[in-house]
C-alpha cells in the first residue's frame, strides 16, 4: 500500500437540515462563499493525491468499478522535469501545458484505502496528456479515451479499448481531426439506446470546430457520438455557444423521456442549459440556468437508487474563473427543472475547490475534485469525500 496517502479528519459540521430552496432562493445563496449552507459530513475523507516536489499538481479524476470488489482511480498526474525538482509547495506554478500523464491506483475495500500508482497512459506529445473519460460497454468492454497535447495548432482526442475489463488496452486511435480540441474527464456516458457521447469543446472557424488554435474566445461545445461503441463515430451536427468566451466543458444526462439536458461553463455568471432532443446530434441554443456560477464546470449524474438528479459546482455567481467555491450539491426531483437541497462539499475561504467528478457505487457517492490553498500558484491535490447518498436529501 502507498505510504503517500493522507488519511484526512476534520472538523466537520453535524448540523444537516433539510431546506429546501425555490430557484429564486438560489439567486441569492450565490451571493455569499459557504454561508447559511451546511456542510455535508463524509463518511470518509481522504487527500487521495496529495502534493509532492515530483508532482506538484493533480486534477481531472474518476471512479470507475471494475467488479465487486475492485475500484479503479483514473487521474491526470503532472511530473517534475530533471533532477532537482521544486521542493517547496506553491513555488512550481505549474501551467495547463507542462507534463503530465493519466495514472491509476485500484481500491479493495471500497475507496478506503488505494494501492501504488502506476501510469495508465505515458505521455507521448511534446505537452502532455490529460482528460481521461471511461465508458462501460460490457463486463468486459471498457472505452478509454484522453486528449494528447502536441502543440498551440494541434491538440486531439484519442482512444483505446479493453476487452479484457482493464487489464490491457488496444491500439490508439484518433477519434478528432487533426486541430484544437479538449475534453473534461469523467463526463462520457451511454445512453438508454447505447449510444456513447464524449462531449468536447474547441474553438470555431470557418472550417470546423476545433480547425484552428485556441485563441482565448469562440469557444464552441459539441459531441462526438457512436452507436457502434466507437468503432465508427460521427460529430454532432449542431454546436453550442453563448456571449463571452463562449461554451465549453459540457456536463450531459439523459432525462427520463429520453432528451438530453446540459450544463455548460461560459463567462456569464451562470451555468448555460442546452437540450438535445435526437440524441446528442443537434442543440438548443444555450441560455443562462439558475445557478449562479464562476467561468468553471459542473457534474451532474442521476443518482440510481432515486432516479433523481444530483449536481455538484461552484456556487457563486462570478464572470471570471474565480473564486471556484464553494463547491456546492444540490438535488433535482423534475429533470433539472428546479435544484433543492442544497448543500456545501467544501466551504474553505482561502481555498479553491473545483472540477468534481461523482461515481455512485452501492448506497454511497464517491466525489473527488481538486484543491489548493489561496497561497500556492497552480499546484493542486485532489480530494475523494465518500458520502451516503441519503444525507444529500437531509
Amino acid at each position: 500500500m502507498s505510504a503517500h496517502r493522507i488519511d484526512r479528519r476534520r472538523f466537520l459540521s453535524t448540523a444537516i437540515c433539510s431546506a429546501v430552496a425555490a430557484p429564486h432562493l438560489l439567486r441569492a445563496a450565490g451571493e455569499s462563499i459557504g454561508q447559511n449552507r451546511p456542510l455535508l459530513e463524509p463518511v470518509h475523507d481522504l487527500i487521495i493525491c496529495p502534493w509532492s516536489a515530483r508532482h506538484p499538481r493533480h486534477d481531472h479524476q474518476l471512479i470507475l468499478p471494475l467488479d465487486d470488489q475492485r475500484l479503479l482511480f483514473v487521474w491526470c498526474e503532472y511530473y517534475a522535469v530533471g533532477d532537482n525538482p521544486v521542493a517547496e509547495i506553491g513555488q512550481v506554478g505549474v501551467g495547463d501545458e507542462l507534463p503530465c500523464q493519466i495514472s491509476r491506483m485500484i481500491s479493495t475495500d471500497n475507496g478506503r484505502t488505494w494501492g501504488d500508482r502506476q501510469v495508465l497512459q505515458a505521455n507521448d506529445w511534446e505537452h502532455n496528456v490529460k482528460h481521461p473519460n471511461l465508458v462501460r460497454l460490457s463486463d468486459t468492454e471498457i472505452l478509454f479515451s484522453y486528449v494528447g497535447w502536441d502543440s498551440d495548432e494541434q491538440r486531439n482526442v484519442y482512444l483505446r479499448r479493453s476487452l479484457d475489463n482493464g487489464r490491457t488496452w488496444g491500439q490508439q486511435i484518433q477519434v478528432s481531426e487533426p486541430g484544437w480540441y479538449c475534453n473534461n474527464a469523467d463526463r462520457a456516458i451511454r445512453l438508454s439506446t447505447g449510444r456513447v457521447l464524449l462531449p468536447a469543446h474547441g474553438p470555431y472557424d470557418e472550417r470546423y470546430i476545433g480547425g484552428s488554435p485556441y485563441r482565448g474566445g469562440n469557444l464552441h461545445s459539441f459531441i462526438f457520438y457512436s452507436d457502434d461503441g466507437f468503432r465508427t463515430w460521427k460529430r454532432s451536427s449542431d454546436s453550442i455557444t453563448a456571449p463571452g468566451r463562449g461554451c465549453h466543458e459540457p456536463t450531459i444526462i439523459e432525462r427520463k423521456d429520453g432528451r438530453l439536458f446540459s450544463l455548460l461553463r461560459n463567462s456569464n455568471g451562470r451555468q448555460y442549459i442546452s437540450i438535445s432532443e435526437d440524441g446528442g446530434d443537434h442543440w438548443t441554443k444555450p441560455v443562462p440556468s439558475v445557478l449562479p456560477s464562476p467561468e468553471s464546470p459542473a457534474i451532474m449524474k442521476r443518482i440510481p437508487s432515486t432516479g433523481d438528479l444530483l449536481v455538484i459546482w461552484n456556487n457563486v455567481a462570478s464572470s471570471e474563473n474565480k473564486p471556484r467555491r464553494p463547491l456546492t450539491a444540490a438535488i433535482s426531483r423534475d429533470e433539472g427543472e428546479t435544484w433543492i437541497n442544497f448543500r456545501d462539499i467544501d466551504n474553505r475561504t482561502d481555498h479553491d475547490a473545483a472540477y468534481p467528478s461523482v461515481s455512485f457505487i452501492g448506497d454511497e457517492a464517491f466525489v473527488t475534485y481538486y484543491s489548493r490553498s489561496d497561497s500556492w500558484k497552480r499546484d493542486t491535490e485532489i480530494t475523494l469525500r465518500i458520502y451516503p447518498i441519503e444525507r444529500f436529501y437531509g
